[in-house]
């Protein structure tokens, strides 16, 4: 028999049990939360549970999913690191998808390996996703089906392929092996000391990985891959009562595990004294102070209303906490350069509150005292009223947004909430509930309260202290005596408590006069209104249903740091990351944040290489302070020098040490190759925050910002043109106009005149060698020859995942871009970049160079051409029905002259394209392309 488990109550049922007299009764808070309404959700006889739901966006489109309550660390000790190695079997072979099938079916229908195609295993669970698959042929949903089907129960796990894919697990612990991931896995096993999950870390003992044999795989998947261990999740634009059926006559004939073993859950032993540890690493490029309380997480039976309402608890003090670490930022020169606090879930049955501070080299203790201060002052005399009701309205504004928006849900944010009520009996009440249920929840929960909560998350026990630093000569480190004794100080130290200073004065003292629109147009090809304003700014309004409240912008005009020297190019490029630092108008970034609290809407300016502008959203409800905030970036910018300074030395601590990355190094490399060593290519480094200067970036921001004459706004999203027409003229109309019409420069930036090679070494901690090779050349800028280039990049993608991963086992992966660009110059770029061990470096570089070379050597493979003609039409059906591809569009119309293509022109194009047409573009522009090529190899250690 199959227990359903689909909720009958309604809405309006659970409410009424809910109501606000009653949320305060203990009976009542005990309640287990009703399971969302709009999904079906059952167990099979033989234990494996399902949910299946309706959902429109992205429009015919689903997501299928399978989760396995299955992860490392069920692993034995000889089968350390198989968990993660099953993951990739999967793709590998199974009953009805033998060999690479599972890949070579989906991408027959644009799903694509990677993008749609993934897996991803941890400590706790692995789980399978086949993302955005088309709904309009029902074939292909019953195949996707089966895929899930397979993977369940069915994998192939022969010798032959999993001696192939020991490599290709090889290459993926190398790319992965970087400074900053040795250093997370030596915090956790010290936050995770005397448990199994210290002894775990999903990537595995490459001894068992290149060893073990083939039976012990086949063992694991026995034991663990199992019905009462897994959860089938179909969400997307489908039937969900006839999926319902597919799923029950798919999957309840696949047998229960007799005997089966015990799904354990691992506790993480309790310690009475600290555990410190100071970790190094010569690759890591920052110095990290966190300190953890570990409590026991919330058994899966008690995750009911109140255990909702202790959530609501700790993301109010997280964000409190968070806000008064920012403010500190703000302040002279602050002796860390960021700082955060969170309660949140880190193993089954353990929760932690974590505090940490990224710092500067010359103030490690000073920087971690002052976290600690603030944390202790936290705890000592607690939030206060003010600050806890921006959070709450932060909060609200948020689920208000979210419950705006819950027609227009993404499929796969859907997945992730039953993807956790089915591993650990997460609450999905639904998005309806939630909103309803914070409302009535939010006013009753003080700030006694909430610092009666917090206290108990700062233990005397339970402690783990890290510091994490690069090894780096005359660097001066704490020892850990001194870590523990800064801890003890801060606690004994007299502080006062915060005060929370807020202006209540409104964003704009006045309101503009109002410009007018004096010429109105449509946009032919984007059924969008363009107007154009007395100050000569341009403004086009485009209405969207893709989401129910979000109003998107996208500003932009033409000139950028093309027309400043080099001496302004640091202070021009980072311009956008400071000006938001220094507030607007009369408010600095602090009291901004707090008089918009409660509001949803971001703007924020740039200046790129050839132009400068303003991105933006709000909801609807917000757009007007969205209009107001661009009009003050215009006539009430803020420049604020000791903010300047404050920022300016938390960039400088942060680029202190990355050149001990090595994949910056390379990257750095990369760029001063491609440019010829120009002058005008800057690295983010010490020199370049060195030399930014204050009055440099705001006279450019200034002569950038200067009027709105030569500016296009674009505001494309749920908006109403005649509505929103008046505070348009108001706050755009009423920007100054002096009638300025720039344009960007050419300063003869460029690859390098003949084909360069840059080849140096790099001493590692893990061996690899990175190579990267762009193929460069002049072309003429064509919608055709876009997407032409587009094709030989989705066709060699195919051919490297082929060959170099799956045969050579060489890498992990190879990635592959291409551009065709119409300014500062007509020109195409391919780029490939992959690592790879030391010893199979140069043949793997020649399987780069041959393989391009056989695209019209040889030509090219008719199934491969149809999987990238049908990928681009999916991707760009998706696109259609996202706000921020029409933004680019938009912006490519006023920039590139481009016209907007209809869906049957564009189809009629893709379709167009032959082997033949591939073949010989391939030719034209491969047979003998310019090049560089940059490797980056380890240094050859003396025994």
């Amino acid at each position: 028999m199959i227990k359903n488990l689909f909720s009958k109550m309604s809405l309006c049922t659970v409410l009424a049990l809910t109501g606000t007299g009653m949320l305060s009764a203990q009976n009542n808070m005990d309640a287990k939360l009703p399971m969302d309404p709009n999904v079906r959700t059952g167990k099979l006889d033989n234990g494996l549970t399902y949910y299946v739901r309706h959902n429109e966006e992205p429009k015919d489109r689903a997501s299928f999913y399978i989760v396995q309550n299955v992860g490392a660390i069920l692993e034995d000790d000889n089968q350390n690191g198989l968990a993660h190695f099953l993951e990739h079997m999967a793709f590998n072979g199974t009953e009805h998808f033998p060999g690479k099938g599972v890949l070579n079916y989906l991408e027959k229908y644009g799903v694509a390996f990677g993008r749609n195609i993934n897996a991803y295993t941890n400590v706790d669970e692995t789980v399978y996703n086949l993302s955005n698959v088309p709904t309009t042929n029902e074939n292909l949903l019953d195949s996707t089906l089966l895929v899930l089907h397979d993977w369940s129960n069915y994998l192939s796990l022969t010798g032959e392929e999993i001696d192939s894919e020991r490599g290709v697990i090889h290459e993926e612990w190398r790319t992965r092996r970087s400074g900053g991931m040795r250093v997370y896995l030596e915090k956790n096993k010290l936050v995770y000391q005397g448990s199994k999950y210290e002894k775990r870390d999903v990537i595995g003992d490459l001894d068992v990985i290149d060893n073990f044999d083939h039976q012990v795989i086949r063992d694991f998947y026995h034991d663990w891959y199992r019905t009462d261990l897994q959860a089938i999740i179909v969400v997307g634009d489908i039937d969900a009562e006839k999926f319902e059926q597919k799923i029950k006559d798919m999957f309840a004939h696949i047998p229960a595990v007799e005997n089966p073993e015990e799904r354990v859950y691992f506790d993480v032993p309790e310690n009475k004294e600290p555990i410190v540890g100071v970790i190094t690493d010569p690759e890591t490029s920052r110095i990290s102070f966190e300190i953890v309380y570990k409590h026991n997480a919330t058994p899966f039976s008690e995750k009911n209303l109140n255990y909702y309402r202790k959530l609501l608890i700790e993301d109010l003090y997280s964000s409190v906490l968070g806000d008064r670490y920012n403010e500190l930022l703000q302040k002279g020169n602050a002796p860390f350069i960021a700082g955060y606090a969170a309660y949140y879930n880190k193993a089954r049955k353990m929760d932690v509150f974590q505090n940490g501070v990224t710092l500067k080299e010359d103030n490690i203790l000073g920087g971690i005292e002052v976290l600690l201060k603030e944390t202790e002052r936290a705890k000592r005399y607690g939030i206060v009223a003010s600050e806890l009701e921006r959070a709450k309205m932060a909060m609200l504004s948020k689920m208000e947004r979210a419950y705006k928006e819950r027609n227009k849900q993404n499929n796969d944010r859907l997945v992730r909430g039953y993807q956790q009520n089915y591993l650990t009996n997460e609450p999905v009440p639904g998005i309806e509930f939630e909103f309803e249920a914070m409302k009535q929840l939010l006013p009753g929960i003080s700030a006694e309260e909430v610092n009666a909560v917090s206290k108990g998350w700062i233990t005397d026990e339970n402690e783990v202290i890290t510091l994490s630093a690069p090894e780096k000569e005359g660097l001066q480190l704490p020892t850990k005596e001194q870590l523990l004794a800064v801890v003890a100080k801060v606690k004994q130290m007299e502080l006062a408590p915060y005060e929370d200073k807020v202006i209540t004065e409104p964003l704009l003292s006045e309101q503009p006069t109002a410009g007018k629109v004096v010429k109105e147009s449509n946009l032919k090809g984007f059924e969008a209104t363009e107007w154009t304003l007395a100050n000569g700014a341009t403004v086009v309004v485009k209405k969207t249903d893709f989401k129910e409240n979000e109003i998107s912008l996208q500003a932009f005009s033409k000139g950028g740091n093309s027309l400043y020297e080099v001496k302004d190019l640091p202070s021009a490029e980072l311009l956008g990351g400071f000006v938001p630092n220094f507030g607007l108008g009369k408010f600095d970034k602090i009291s901004l944040q707090k008089l918009l609290t409660g509001k949803e809407v971001k703007v924020a300016p740039y200046v790129g290489e050839l132009s400068e502008g303003l991105n933006g959203n709000s909801s609807i409800k917000d757009f007007e302070t969205l209009l107001q905030l661009v009009h003050m970036y215009f006539e009430q910018p803020r420049f604020d020098q000791e903010a300047f300074n404050a920022l300016k030395g938390r960039y400088m601590a942060y680029v202190a040490n990355m050149g001990a990355d090595i994949n910056k190094a390379f990257s750095d490399s990369v760029s001063m190759t491609s440019t010829n060593h120009n002058p005008r290519t800057i690295l983010f480094d010490t020199d370049m925050i060195d030399k930014l200067d204050f009055e440099t970036m705001k006279r450019i921001y200034q002569e950038r910002f200067v009027d709105a004459s030569d500016f296009t706004f674009v505001f494309v999203g749920n908006i109403d043109a005649e509505e929103a027409k008046p505070m348009i003229e108001e706050y755009l109309g009423s920007i100054k106009d002096i009638d300025r019409e720039d344009n960007w420069k050419d300063n003869g930036v460029d690859y390098p005149e003949k084909d360069t090679y840059t080849h140096f070494d790099r001493e590692m901690e893990t061996p690899k060698t990175t190579i990267e090779i762009d193929f460069h050349g002049d072309i003429e800028y064509s919608k055709e020859n876009s997407v032409l280039m587009d094709v030989v990049a989705k066709l060699l993608d195919k051919r490297y995942l082929e060959v170099i991963r799956e045969k050579e086992g060489g890498s992990y992966g190879v990635g592959v871009g291409a551009s065709v660009d119409k300014f500062p110059r007509e020109e195409y770029k391919l780029v490939i970049r992959f690592d790879t061990d030391p010893a199979k470096a140069e043949k793997l570089k020649g399987i780069v160079y041959n393989e391009i070379q056989a695209l019209f050597n040889e030509g090219v493979k008719e199934d491969d051409l149809h999987e990238a003609k049908e990928n681009f039409i999916k991707v760009r059906q998706e696109n259609l029905r996202k706000n921020g591809y029409w933004l680019n569009a938009i912006n490519r119309y006023y920039v590139y002259d481009e016209d907007m293509m209809s869906t049957e022109d564009f189809e009629r194009m893709i379709n167009s394209i032959s082997k033949e047409k591939v073949e010989n573009f391939a030719k034209k522009y491969f047979s003998t392309p310019a090049k560089i090529e940059v490797v980056m190899s380890p240094t050859q250690k003396e025994i």
